[in-house]
């Protein structure tokens, strides 16, 4: 490639991520303290304070009664749940027990001051793929326009994800290239808890954030096998003030991507690999702009992953090359090399 075209293409990324080009400062330079996750909404700290939440527990309105599809009894209770008056009601789904939830939406708001969602067991999607492609779905299970959730509980969220890998164009070319649903979605949440959960084995997306405010995720364990195409571990979309922390995520895509109308993202902790690594983008596609700024990587440990820490754009560069670029960095932020990644996800 041309020195000109190298010149230009650092030009756009240095404009779009001056903090990410420069050596990081002290953590409390980048996240000041008034900008960052308040410390007091740990979810250990949260449980313990007050009065005992009132319990909705799932089963009381009829889910694994049957071993047949439990969504109705979910949303029944989640009905109750977020329409208490009482201060802080959890939503039980108890320990030992497997439930079957097809695609599903928990809407707010709340009547709740703030409203927990204790997952214990083990939700099963449907490994029917046509459930989803029928009706056009792209999430399975979606919290959407909720303050003050919390969703935590040391339970257990798997996806059955295997016939969407093994039907995607990416292994099978003669498929159609079809987007695969997001096992966890948070959508317009503000205030959000995420803690202590395992999700494995998506169809696509294992844990999404889009239009989210203040979110608090650490602890997760985020497992697909290595081959298993676009399932990224963590996605952020449009949220500002989010942490991401100790969490242990082995994808066959992105351990965490960041995407346009992110800003003030904190990962810290983290152990990722298998995957791809920590990517920024790709932003701009279509002619589109985009913006993400203010992201800090610190105390990540990445085995195995084909990258480290990159940003991915299509600006200039696609309209001269037909493809986007990578920048590729080190964890104190330097760049050390520009990848053509057409053979990328993007």
């Amino acid at each position: 490639m041309g020195l000109e075209r190298l010149l230009l293409a650092s030009f756009i990324a240095m404009s779009i991520f001056p903090c990410m080009l420069l050596p990081l400062a002290d953590s409390e330079q980048v996240f000041p303290e008034a900008d960052a996750p308040a410390a007091e909404s740990s979810d250990e700290l949260w449980l313990r304070s007050g009065p005992p939440p009132r319990v909705v527990d799932v089963d009381d309105y009829g889910a694994g009664s049957n071993g047949c599809d439990d969504t109705e009894a979910f949303l029944a209770a989640w009905s109750e749940a977020c329409n208490s008056s009482d201060y802080r009601p959890m939503l039980l789904v108890p320990e030992g027990k497997s439930y079957l939830l097809m695609p599903v939406t928990f809407r707010g708001p709340c009547r709740a001051t703030s409203i927990t969602t204790m997952i214990m067991g083990t939700l099963e999607a449907p490994s029917n793929r046509s459930i989803w492609q029928d009706q056009n779905l792209q999430e399975w299970i979606t919290f959407e326009d909720i303050d003050r959730l919390h969703v935590l509980g040391g339970g257990t969220l798997n996806g059955n994800g295997q016939e969407w890998w093994v039907n995607s164009c990416k292994l099978n070319r003669s498929m159609r290239c079809v987007t695969g649903p997001t096992a966890l979605y948070f959508r317009r949440c503000t205030h959000l808890v995420v803690e202590d959960l395992e999700v494995r084995d998506s169809m696509q997306m294992h844990v999404a954030f889009a239009y989210s405010w203040n979110v608090l995720v650490s602890k997760l364990f985020i497992t697909a096998p290595g081959w298993s195409p676009n399932t990224d571990g963590i996605h952020v979309s449009n949220s500002k003030q989010v942490s991401i922390s100790e969490c242990t995520i082995s994808t066959g895509d992105d351990c965490i991507s960041i995407v346009t109308g992110s800003t003030f993202v904190r990962v810290t902790g983290i152990f990722c690999g298998p995957g791809h690594g920590i990517s920024i983008g790709s932003l701009g596609a279509n002619n589109s702009w985009a913006h993400v700024s203010d992201v800090l990587v610190e105390k990540a440990t990445l085995l195995g992953t084909t990258n480290g820490v990159r940003i991915k754009t299509w600006q200039v560069m696609h309209a001269l090359l037909g493809c986007p670029y990578q920048w590729h960095g080190n964890l104190d932020g330097s760049l050390f090399f520009l990848e053509k990644g057409c053979s990328e996800k993007e």
